[in-house]
């Protein structure tokens, strides 16, 4: 309907019509919007009013004030035009059911001219009229509020027993009706077989040390979709860090006085299992490893072999090696960072990059993954005696609590995040998750050592062993994909001094101690403290 303006027409009060719905019945009657429509328009024929606009809030609480139509309709009848003598409405709980807002409107469309009318409600005149407005706007909010008492209730208690609360389902889930309660149907999850399939490739990729726009790019370009939208870095972020893949989310309902709780009061929902936890936090510790924050992009998603562990070894300089382009790129060479873009006195050598690269592949070959140097490492890791094994319990306690710890410590990150209070970008917030999630990843790493350990027992590596074993690596340290290679290096290597006469190569012994336990290790990113290492104070000269 046109907007009027002006006074009465034919004797008619010019009326304004507000509707509103937020939920299919309340109070226990139907109140759908063409019911509040068919008994209005009857009412003003009664009474002789003319409604000349309908305002319309399908969907929207009482209790909120984002409500465009109300809104809309409290601005122009108060604009100072005087379009309408009246608001009318079913009840008046529709206009409000938070007192604030309710007398807020009522005030300024009193001010106005505006008379608010009910037509299921006689309030009376004068005094009597606002105190009986007042009182059923008291009522209209403790009902709205007791409503959300017994939802939150209802979605707690679904949660406990297993059932979906709602909201977005996320990729390689959906929804199905699990139980039927009367008019209530709960709901569970179960997986998309498609989606789950590429949902592992992803995972598989990232695992292996895959970047998001090499593995984004290829999901696109074979024309594999999000549920029918391209993928993105920030849309694989998202799934690459959701932890319910492993088989558990965590419902977060708010408690009777509307506060979320905290970690320890969550309810966890047992969902299908997707993704292996083990995977999900290797992945993890690969990603935060390579927080721009910690490691600059330039090495993380680089194919140069020893970018960022590389460092300058002549006296007092500790800066790291980068490496610049000769003759229009025709040749590479490490040097030290410190002469080359801080403008520093520093001696150190300018060595060819593919010079160093051999000269680290080799001594890891000769030094670290030759039969007898594998066997001197490794021949503790399965050959316990009565006091190694009361040893590895304890140690292997030790993780375990240690583990659970730092898990703990993620989820209440994660907490601080949702809840507005540290943003993600926050320098603080990615240290500390890249520190524990890194943590994590190396004591999830040695419990699988130790469990391997203290269930194998007295069985020793053999030389067929250590062969096979040592083979398997050195063909993977030289694979013809750079990045699988890279990445499979800095496994084993994460420190190269260069000096001038001589290379020391450091590196972490766990990898190899969990890859002997139990098969050749997969990439769990860039670890940076070990207590013990492989090669320590051994040096390649070149």
């Amino acid at each position: 309907m046109a907007r009027g303006r002006g006074t009465k027409v034919d004797g008619k009060l010019r009326a304004y019509a507000y509707l509103r719905l937020s939920v299919d019945k309340e109070d226990g009657n139907a109140q759908s919007i063409e019911a509040q429509r068919n008994a209005l328009r009857a009412y003003a024929l009664r009474e002789n009013i003319e409604i000349i606009e309908e305002f319309v809030d399908s969907g929207l609480s009482g209790q909120s004030a984002k409500r465009p139509e109300f809104n809309r309709m409290i601005a122009q009848a108060t604009d100072g035009s005087k379009p309408v003598e009246m608001v009318v409405m079913y009840r008046l709980a529709r206009m409000a059911r938070n007192m604030r807002i309710f007398f807020n409107a009522l005030d300024a469309l009193g001010d106005a001219g505006v008379e608010v009318v009910s037509m299921t409600e006689n309030f009376g005149e004068g005094r009597s009229k606002r105190i009986g407005q007042t009182i059923s706007a008291m009522i209209a909010e403790q009902q709205a509020i007791d409503s959300s008492i017994y939802t939150r209730k209802s979605r707690r208690e679904n949660a406990r027993q297993g059932f979906y609360n709602g909201g977005p389902v996320a990729f390689g889930y959906e929804t199905y009706v699990a139980q039927q309660d009367g008019q209530k149907e709960r709901m569970k999850l179960r997986i998309v077989p498609a989606e789950a399939s590429t949902l592992q490739e992803i995972f598989d990729w990232a695992d292996m040390g895959r970047g998001g726009r090499w593995i984004v790019k290829t999901l696109n370009d074979r024309g594999t979709t999000l549920r029918g939208a391209k993928f993105s870095n920030s849309n694989l972020a998202g799934i690459l860090a959701r932890v319910m893949y492993a088989g558990i989310y965590y419902d977060r309902t708010a408690d009777d006085d509307g506060d979320v709780p905290e970690p320890e009061d969550w309810i966890a929902v047992p969902c299908p299992v997707i993704i292996e936890r083990d995977q999900l936090e290797r992945v993890a510790a690969l990603r935060a490893s390579r927080n721009p924050r910690k490691t600059a992009p330039h090495i993380s998603a680089g194919t140069t072999m020893l970018m960022g562990i590389a460092k300058c070894g002549m006296p007092d300089c500790t800066c790291g090696m980068t490496v610049r382009s000769g003759k229009g790129g025709q040749y590479h060479y490490y040097v030290c960072n410190g002469r080359v873009n801080q403008g520093r006195t520093c001696e150190g050598p300018s060595i060819r990059r593919e010079q160093l690269d051999r000269v680290v592949l080799d001594a890891v070959e000769r030094q670290l993954l030759a039969p007898a140097r594998l066997q001197a490492l490794l021949a503790d890791v399965v050959n316990l005696s009565d006091q190694k094994r009361v040893q590895h319990e304890q140690e292997l306690a030790h993780a375990r609590a240690e583990q659970t710890r730092l898990r703990t410590a993620i989820d209440r990150l994660l907490v601080l995040v949702e809840t507005g209070q540290m943003g993600p970008r926050d320098p603080i917030f990615a240290n500390r998750m890249s520190e524990n999630r890194s943590a994590l990843a190396i004591a999830t790493s040695r419990i699988d050592t130790l469990e391997t350990q203290l269930s194998r027992g007295s069985r020793k590596i053999t030389a067929e062993t250590v062969d096979r074993f040592g083979a398997v690596l050195s063909a993977k340290i030289r694979d013809d994909d750079p990045t699988l290679r890279t990445a499979y290096l800095r496994m084993l290597v994460s420190d190269v001094t260069v000096a001038a006469d001589k290379i020391l190569i450091f590196g972490p012994r766990a990898a190899l101690e969990n890859g002997v336990a139990n098969g050749v290790p997969h990439l769990e990113g860039t670890v940076p403290i070990f207590d013990r290492k492989w090669c320590r104070l051994q040096d390649s000269n070149l």
